[in-house]
């Protein structure tokens, strides 16, 4: 740590020392020097120990020299009694946030879990047919990471993958700007991107630059698509698209964004349809998701009930980012207190921890959906069961509710009504997909989150009840 020196480090050390100005601190602090009148009690001699990082302290208000046996009677405070022992820095805590990482994506395929299939769907459509390619599904899902290790696995098969993110503020030029300076290109070709980069920037321009003067297949991952709000950007992408694939550049694309379809991402012509893969990133299944825990866990030197392991899986509804989130909060409650296997209860108060976190950065949608589960509290199952649906198919609807809940529940006259109630109370915090017949949440993190809070009682809370406790602080005002 830094110590930022105000010129009393320097004053300390002609005064005698660190511990003289240590054993002074007492009549300073009660407003004496050295020549004062008033006087305390001595403070116990400071020994050169430990420091309190390194040791301990027993618990009481003072030291004990283990020399004197322990009196009821008043006895003076010293420094280091007054502070509390800092609790020392955990190296497997650390292993924990390492091995259940959950703000970065997975860059290795030994890391991926679940997702073989895609990856190989991928490699052939783009590597072996040499399409285009667009990889959505729901926000933590994966497709970033899926994106990533088919990267590596393009250059391994001889192709140049490059990856970039979109932004709100992204226009076709700032999108395809990045790529240039990396791509392989003849003498020529350099000079021509940057003739393009200082002047006109237009589809037909760059177009003929990446079929013409592209010396090696080359594949541009754009990530976050989905945040690119500019429709003139998306038509260009498109053109783009259907242009280097009737030019037969060396040169793909693959976009990567949170929809629930190709067409929330891309307004495809049907001729280019044809020539573009669309590789939906799907919840893994609850088994993979257990052996994705299983890995993590042990990487962070613990093991998992059983129990607990299912509990996990199951509250996760197939997104490898919830696995890893409960599994980490689940984790960190037996380090903690000193062991070393993840039980139930321990899964129990994680999830009710990552709900809590949750709750604090999307106050606005945990309160949307708060609400919806307080004031239905017959129909709590079809809310829950919205939460499922939204979270296998990423898009919910009224057919699908009902469908979902006559296998569930069985065939019921009810099923409808309850369906259209459901999503009526969860609509402040759903928006409609591009087809206008469905829902989406609006934060696709919440599925997981509801379900939780489904499962809680009707009246109960994660939080301490604050209106009794300000109730107490307020007691003896009038009227109270």
């Amino acid at each position: 740590m830094t110590a930022i020196d105000h010129d009393f480090a320097q004053q300390r050390r002609a005064e005698g020392g660190a511990l003289d100005w240590l054993r002074a601190l007492p009549r300073k602090l009660a407003g004496v020097d050295r020549r004062g009148e008033r006087t305390i009690p001595a403070s116990p001699p400071i020994d050169a120990a430990p420091l309190l990082l390194e040791t301990v302290a027993p618990p009481g208000l003072g030291r004990s020299s283990g020399k004197e046996p322990e009196t009821d009677g008043p006895r003076p405070l010293s420094m280091g009694a007054m502070a509390q022992p800092l609790k020392p820095i955990s190296l497997r805590r650390d292993s924990i946030y390492a091995a259940f990482n959950t703000a970065m994506p997975v860059s290795d395929r030994h890391g991926l879990t679940g997702r073989n299939l895609e990856l190989e769907k991928l490699v052939e459509s783009i590597v072996v047919q040499r399409k285009h390619a667009v990889i959505f599904g729901t926000r933590g899902s994966g497709k970033t990471s899926l994106a990533r290790v088919f990267g590596d696995l393009a250059d391994e098969a001889g192709c140049v993958a490059l990856y970039g993110s979109a932004n709100g503020e992204t226009d076709f030029e700032t999108l395809f700007r990045p790529f240039l300076a990396e791509l392989p290109m003849s003498a020529a070709g350099r000079e021509k991107a940057k003739a393009l980069m200082s002047g006109p920037f237009d589809v037909p321009r760059l177009a003929s630059l990446l079929v013409e003067d592209v010396r090696q297949r080359s594949i541009l991952i754009i990530d976050e698509y989905d945040r690119v709000h500019s429709d003139a950007a998306r038509q260009d992408v498109a053109a783009l698209m259907k242009l280097l694939t009737d030019l037969h550049s060396p040169v793909q694309l693959v976009l990567v964004g949170i929809a629930s379809d190709i067409d929330g991402l891309i307004a495809a012509h049907p001729s280019l349809r044809r020539h573009i893969s669309p590789q939906r990133v799907s919840p893994i299944p609850t088994p993979e998701l257990a052996r994705l825990l299983l890995g993590c866990a042990e990487r962070a030197s613990l093991s998992i009930d059983l129990e607990a392991l299912d509990m996990l899986a199951n509250a996760a509804m197939g997104s490898p980012y919830h696995a890893r989130l409960f599994g980490m909060q689940a984790a960190l409650i037996p380090e903690a207190a000193g062991r070393t296997r993840i039980t139930p209860a321990d899964v129990e108060a994680g999830l009710a921890s990552a709900l809590e976190d949750w709750r604090e950065v999307s106050a606005v949608t945990h309160g949307h959906l708060a609400r919806a589960l307080r004031d239905a509290p017959h129909n709590r199952r079809m809310i829950a069961l919205a939460a499922v649906v939204a979270a296998q198919v990423y898009a919910v609807s009224q057919e699908r509710l009902v469908q979902a809940g006559a296998e569930l529940f069985g065939p019921s006259d009810r099923l409808h009504g309850e369906a259209a109630d459901a999503l009526a109370r969860l609509a402040p915090a759903l928006a409609a997909t591009s087809g206008g017949e469905s829902w989406m949440f609006e934060d696709t993190l919440a599925p997981q989150f509801l379900l939780l809070m489904a499962k809680r009682p009707a009246h109960g809370a994660a939080a301490p009840d604050r209106t009794e406790e300000m109730r107490a602080m307020l007691k003896g005002v009038d009227g109270l």
